[in-house]
């Protein structure tokens, strides 16, 4: 699906992580509050990381559309789906909201324990001890490294540029001198846990005219895409590249004013600069070497409040908070001479993928 058919983000909310149902509880709350709807407008439901049923009895929805997921991965596209709910004509109101734990501090402590034993695709990675989100993207990083020649130092200016934009420091060297993870990504390559709860309310633009005091945010197209297979050597960027092409349809060739994306790895920028078309397949590592490039008021500014490898990882939702709070000249905005009119917040990019193009209504 390309054209969202006139849906509107209404409302946005964030959390600090804690206890779940609390965290989630404490987002939906504000994003209510910020759309100006009430409890009884809302009759749709997605929920990531946190139990659907709790947050329903928590606030006595009364739901006509609900969906459930626990891989944060697949959010991109399950938000994808509950625009085409609201486009549908059927539901007045959903809450979209997704919440991750703290960080576990005895998570780790057991790597080299007895393995479980395994069945189905995993079989093929796991005897490798390649069970891994990170060794997943590392695969995919390599394969493109000596496919199209991208550097390390390309891959560095991403970690670099998010550190900055988060007002900390990380130079060149301390990339290169940090301890791997695997080869090619370093500690500066993956995002360090954070948790947190965001939720956002999506609704018709009718329902929003008739209210006073709203500042919506229009949802000007959507993509999503599912791999075919979970192995990373088939399914490298091509999720991305789906929900990418569809998107293209509605950006008309246009570059985004601020680009969200979930950079949980910085190679998931890599993948997305080329699946939203702003730059040739094999080309990134380019862009990515001219200075600036994706720095606040470069020609693409990638996360410009420093995303998930410059503040930690916190849910996906949290992206499209933080681009409806730029659009709305709530945050940062004088970097490029005021407010976006436009952003592309695009989350996933291997075994799912979704991507939505946001537009100021005014």
């Amino acid at each position: 699906m390309s054209g969202a058919g006139g849906v509107v983000v209404s409302g946005v909310g964030r959390a600090a992580p804690g206890d779940a149902l609390a965290s989630t509880g404490a987002a939906v709350r504000a994003a209510l509050s910020d759309a100006g709807t009430s409890v009884s407008d809302i009759d749709g439901l997605l929920a990531c990381g946190v139990d659907a049923y709790a947050v329903s009895d928590l606030f006595g929805f009364e739901l006509c559309w609900r969906t459930e997921i626990s891989d944060h991965g697949a959010l991109g596209a399950a938000a994808v789906q509950a625009v085409d709910a609201v486009v549908s004509g059927r539901l007045r109101a959903i809450v979209c909201v997704e919440t991750m734990p703290p960080p576990d501090p005895r998570s780790g402590a057991d790597r080299f324990g007895r393995a479980e034993a395994v069945t189905g695709w995993a079989s093929w990675h796991a005897p490798y001890g390649a069970d891994d989100e990170t060794v997943d993207v590392a695969l995919d990083a390599r394969a493109y490294i000596e496919r199209f020649g991208l550097t390390r130092p390309d891959l560095a200016r991403i970690a670099i540029v998010a550190s900055a934009n988060a007002g900390r420091g990380l130079s060149l060297r301390d990339y290169l001198s940090a301890p791997m993870l695997a080869d090619p990504l370093c500690v500066h390559d993956r995002a360090r846990p954070v948790g947190g709860s965001a939720a956002v309310v999506l609704e018709p633009v009718g329902r929003v005219e008739r209210r006073s005091g709203s500042r919506p945010v229009g949802v000007g197209g959507v993509g999503a895409a599912y791999a075919v297979s979970p192995l990373a050597e088939r399914d490298s960027e091509r999720a991305a590249d789906r929900a990418g092409s569809s998107l293209r349809e509605d950006l008309h060739g246009a570059v985004p004013g601020i680009l969200l994306i979930g950079d949980e790895y910085s190679f998931r920028v890599v993948t997305w600069l080329e699946a939203l078309g702003l730059c040739d397949p094999g080309c990134a590592g380019g862009v990515l070497a001219t200075a600036g490039t994706i720095s606040r008021g470069g020609t693409f500014p990638v996360n410009p409040h420093g995303g998930h490898l410059g503040l930690g990882r916190r849910p996906d939702l949290d992206l499209v908070v933080e681009a409806v709070a730029r659009m709305r000249g709530n945050e940062g905005g004088s970097e490029s001479g005021g407010p976006p009119s436009t952003a592309v917040v695009a989350l996933g990019g291997s075994g799912s993928a979704g991507c939505l193009f946001l537009r100021r209504t005014s």
